[in-house]
């Protein structure tokens, strides 16, 4: 599918502008409790009919590169290669040409087939509940190109291989899959699905470099963290030594004088400093004088609570 980029990315801003994000899972729009993978209330109990329409995962170019559009966040556990690894595999394509964007704002085709309606990662669901879905993208999208190559050359379909994102028939024509990508896309998803078998498997199980570490080693990638709006200022907060504590007098004049700092104001949970970028921010929240109210806090050590 040939996509404009500023469609990407307005897809990807759809995409972060409803999102809700903890350290352990990412649930868009509800919370879905792991137990036994349950559903929502009211829900049927089989999971909806996984998506496996290329056009929704895949995004190819005229100069080969595979784009796998990925259902699950990246959150350190290595989803963002392990997805592309099963398109791949199955759409047999040149590896050195494969990338990865995430997915729209869009639960009926991206959702976590264990969660049901919702888009989610965690729970060491990505890979589970992928595997055959993205595998099936992959073959899925491979029999679509053979079969705009055996239209184009007028041969049969059987006689066409696939390799390193290139077709070949014994008659000597090829193409790559950049010179075939519209006619491809445009041929209606097959209704029956043929998987590799494993021993024929050339990147599954293999050891391959991942996707994501050239862009978090340059320093390319963007992190939602990255994200700057017009007039945002960035908060650090002092919090107090001992849960529940509070604050019961602050002197905040040596932080105020700092160059970016904004403004002080004190919160539940502490005193927040505000300023224009975060290296302001720290600095204003280590020159914070804060008498802290501890009579009423946790006082107990390690060994009592254990």
């Amino acid at each position: 599918m040939l996509k404009m980029q500023a469609e990407t990315t307005a897809s990807r801003r759809a995409f972060l502008k409803g999102a809700a994000v903890s350290s352990a899972a990412f649930v868009l729009g509800a919370f879905v409790p792991f137990g036994r993978f349950a559903l929502a209330e009211g829900e049927a109990a089989a999971p909806p009919k996984p998506a496996i329409d290329p056009n929704f995962f895949l995004r190819i170019d005229s100069d080969d590169t595979v784009t796998v559009l990925l259902k699950h966040l990246e959150m350190g556990q290595g989803v963002s290669t392990g997805l592309p690894t099963l398109v791949a595999e199955e759409l047999d394509a040149d590896w050195s040409k494969v990338r990865f964007d995430h997915g729209p704002n869009n639960p009926k085709v991206f959702n976590n087939l264990f969660f049901g309606s919702y888009i989610g990662t965690g729970g060491s669901t990505s890979m589970a509940n992928s595997w055959t879905q993205m595998r099936q993208v992959g073959a899925a999208a491979r029999a679509m190109f053979v079969s705009a190559a055996a239209k184009q050359w007028n041969v049969p379909a059987a006689e066409i291989t696939v390799e390193n994102s290139v077709l070949k028939h014994p008659s000597g024509k090829s193409a790559r899959f950049g010179e075939l990508v519209e006619a491809a896309m445009k041929e209606p998803v097959p209704e029956a699905i043929t998987l590799k078998d494993p021993k024929d498997w050339k990147y599954i199980g293999q050891k391959l470099p991942r996707l994501d570490t050239p862009g978090k080693t340059t320093g390319k990638a963007i992190f939602a963290l990255d994200y700057r709006r017009p007039n945002m200022l960035v908060a650090m907060v002092a919090r107090p030594p001992r849960f529940g504590g509070a604050v019961a007098k602050v002197d905040d004049a040596a932080a105020r004088k700092i160059a970016g700092v904004v403004d002080v104001v004190q919160i539940p949970s502490g005193v927040a400093v505000l300023a224009k970028d975060t290296w302001a921010a720290m600095r204003g929240r280590e020159a914070l004088v804060i008498d802290w109210q501890l009579d009423k806090s946790e006082g107990r050590s390690s060994d009592e609570m254990l």
